[in-house]
């Protein structure tokens, strides 16, 4: 083959001397790979981090519903893909919001903590009453495992000689400091003076949920509930609220094509519902980017809590005069279809999206 022609590594095309770039599937002749040239299209490809950007970020920024409207009309390539930005500013912030809030998180796993605190110190008191019968007798009969017994078969310690006396008045101390809670959750005794004293004895977790109540014709589903329920006292809730903060980010692949679906009832003969998702994707990209933005300004100065409020608010009138641009419908008519829109989104699907998420944790702890 002469020097003249070569075949392009990627597709194979038929390629000459002059040809810089790949006419079949525009791939660069002579793309050596090197780090330079893999971070780069690294950040080319999933952050788009080009002209596209920088033409949409203003447009996005200053004139609602501009960018779906162009999409839909047959502009996809002069502005940044609508998926594509709204990732790219989903990472943006959730990065920026995981470390203003860290102050906070440490804050509720702190208070937290606390409060099983007082559990850990009851445990401990069990524990050391129950080492100190081991140490006083000996064998099979002893009083520790009499204790033991009796306390699974009837949630408190067995009344018994001067031991007794000391056993008793760790638990009521214990039970003070511990603030006991009682009561049944899908068949599980949620006790959590037995559940803290069987913690301390060393049971299993077939023993655990036998003693609070657990029995073998009960579902799978109670037996896996009592046994998170029995985790997160044992844990003392750590690590939860992180957990909590992961999901969010994954539920928002479900809480816009929702928010598609809603549009596509107010807006029926308004387009596909693919027109519906490239005006979500826009949107909510819309609200992380500016709300990246109220976030870093607050962080180098202290904005008042009222211009925050504003600038939340801010986010409605946006979506209205998105809506009325993009589906070309009067004020009035967006008016009353945008204050419909955010009412069955904020104060039902919100507050629903808040309770599976927290399900899922629970369930994932």
């Amino acid at each position: 083959m002469s020097a003249e022609n070569k075949h392009c590594p990627n597709c194979k095309y038929l390629l000459t001397r002059y040809h810089n770039y790949c006419p079949n599937c525009g791939q660069k002749v002579d793309d050596k790979l090197s780090m330079r040239v893999l971070f780069h299209n690294t950040v080319m490809n999933y952050f788009s981090v080009d002209a596209r950007f920088f033409r949409s970020f203003i447009p996005l920024l200053m004139r609602p519903g501009y960018l779906a409207k162009k999409f839909v009309s047959g502009k996809r390539l002069l502005y940044l893909h609508p998926a594509q930005f709204y990732l790219f500013a989903s990472i943006v912030f959730f990065f920026i919001f995981s470390i203003s809030t860290r102050a906070m998180q440490q804050d509720v796993e702190a208070e937290l903590k606390a409060t099983f605190g007082k559990t850990k110190r009851f445990q401990d008191s069990i524990k050391n009453v129950l080492e100190v019968d081991l140490l006083k007798t000996e064998g099979k009969d002893s009083l520790a495992i009499q204790k033991l017994t009796y306390f699974l078969k009837n949630g408190e310690m067995q009344p018994h000689d001067s031991i007794r006396n000391d056993s008793t008045r760790a638990s009521k101390k214990g039970r003070r400091r511990s603030g006991n809670i009682q009561g049944s959750i899908f068949g599980i005794d949620f006790n959590t003076e037995k559940l803290d004293s069987l913690y301390a004895s060393g049971a299993s977790m077939d023993e655990k949920l036998k003693a609070l109540g657990h029995k073998e014709s009960d579902g799978w589903f109670s037996k896996f509930f009592g046994k998170q329920l029995i985790k997160f006292r044992e844990k003392m809730g750590d690590g939860i609220l992180k957990a909590f903060m992961d999901t969010i980010p994954i539920s928002m692949f479900f809480l816009i094509p929702i928010f598609a679906l809603l549009l596509k009832l107010f807006y029926r003969k308004r387009g596909r519902f693919a027109h519906h998702m490239v005006f979500s994707f826009y949107y909510f990209a819309f609200i992380f980017l500016a709300s990246s933005i109220i976030i870093v300004t607050n962080y180098i100065i202290n904005i008042p809590d009222w211009i925050d409020l504003t600038l939340i608010l801010s986010m409605l009138i946006y979506l209205m005069i998105s809506l009325k641009h993009f589906y070309e419908q009067g004020y009035i008519l967006t008016f009353f279809k945008t204050t419909i829109l955010t009412f069955i989104y904020l104060i039902f699907v919100i507050p629903l999206t808040f309770v599976i998420l927290s399900a899922v944790t629970f369930f994932m702890y």
